[in-house]
This record gives C-alpha cells, sequence and structure tokens, in this order.
C-alpha cells in the first residue's frame, strides 16, 4: 500500500480506527490521540525530515502512524502491552509506513537520549484511577505511577536544550522548569515545549 492511500485514513478518526479490530476501536474515543490533536502534535515535534520523536506509551500507535503521514519526520513509540504493539506493526506494515516503528517495553529501559521530541499522552494516569485502565494485562499503582512519572521527570531534565515535547491531557506540574510553554490548543488540553536551559 503506498503513502498516498495512507493519507485516506487521515479523513477522520472513524476512517483511521477502522484500520483496527473492533476492541481496538472501542478504546480510541478515550485513549487514542485524535487525528486533529495529533496533525497539530506532529508537526510541532517533527519540523524536519531529520526530527526523531518518542511516543511513551504508545498504545497501538496512532499518534506515530498518523505523524509519520503527516510530516518527514522518523516516530518511534513504545508500548508495555505486546498484544498492541503487534496490532499495530501489522497496521504499519499494511500502510507500508517506513519511518514508524513500535517497540515492546517499559520507557524505563529506554534511552531518550537519541530523539529530539517527545510525545506524552498522561499514559501514567492508569496507575492512580484504575476504571480509565486499557485492560488488566499489566501491572498497575500508585507506587508505579511515582516510579514512572519520577523517571520521566529525570529524563526530561537531561535532555538537550533544543528538544521538543508536547503533551495531551497532562497538568502543568508535571513539566520541569526548563522547558518553556509555547503555545496552546484545543481548551489548552494540548501543550507545545522547548527546552531552554
Amino acid at each position: 500500500m503506498h503513502l498516498n492511500t495512507a493519507h485516506n485514513y487521515l479523513s477522520s478518526d472513524t476512517e483511521f480506527d477502522n484500520l483496527f479490530p473492533i476492541h481496538i476501536q472501542n478504546l480510541s474515543a478515550v485513549h487514542w490521540t485524535p487525528l486533529n490533536v495529533a496533525a497539530v502534535a506532529a508537526r510541532w515535534l517533527a519540523p524536519n525530515a531529520g526530527a526523531k520523536v518518542i511516543d511513551i506509551g504508545a498504545g497501538v500507535g496512532k499518534f506515530c502512524i498518523a505523524g509519520s503521514i503527516y510530516t518527514k519526520g522518523i516516530f518511534t513509540g513504545i508500548e508495555q502491552r505486546k498484544n498492541f504493539v503487534t496490532i499495530g506493526n501489522k497496521v504499519v506494515k499494511q500502510l507500508g509506513l517506513q519511518r514508524v516503528s513500535l517497540i515492546h517495553g517499559n520507557f524505563t529501559e529506554l534511552d531518550l537520549g537519541g530523539y529530539t521530541g517527545i510525545y506524552f499522552f498522561n499514559s501514567f494516569h492508569e496507575n492512580l484511577v484504575f476504571a480509565d485502565a486499557l485492560d488488566n494485562k499489566i501491572e498497575m499503582s500508585g507506587e508505579l505511577y511515582e516510579l514512572y512519572s519520577a523517571h520521566m521527570l529525570r529524563q526530561l531534565n537531561a535532555m538537550p536544550v533544543g528538544t521538543r515535547l508536547a503533551t495531551f491531557w497532562l497538568s502543568i506540574t508535571e513539566i520541569p522548569g526548563c522547558y518553556k510553554l509555547q503555545d496552546s490548543h484545543f481548551n489548552n488540553l494540548l501543550k507545545l515545549w522547548v527546552k531552554e536551559h
């Protein structure tokens, strides 16, 4: 399948979600990034062809897939749920996309040093509100929320000046002071940041 065909799936969230099995489609409205949000975030995170973007808690890779179509950046998603990674990579292959990879793992084991942009859609939240969890296939706890949040702060602080960050549905207090807010969209739900020092 050629890229032009892949573009056709960006006409609406419903059209895009039809790429996935029904149980994945049913999660979309709450858990996957809407395409209009993905378009703005991806263009911020990947302003040029050399940009390397990581999505932390990528699910089935909707943001990464859409981002690779909207921009010329390289998108990697990391996700703890192996079944989601398998499903997402199947769609990546089906669409013939070359600049997307979804990997199975925990982001605490990943070195973010090679990335120029980070996308974060509040993927730790399910450790606080179990009712919002995607499923029961991974361990969840308040302790893990604290662990993941602390690791995220350390990683963000360690990134080089100029690193771009896009957060969706995230409290402003969770971002280190070395990142300056550049813009916000969708009633301040999407915030675009850059590391200044």
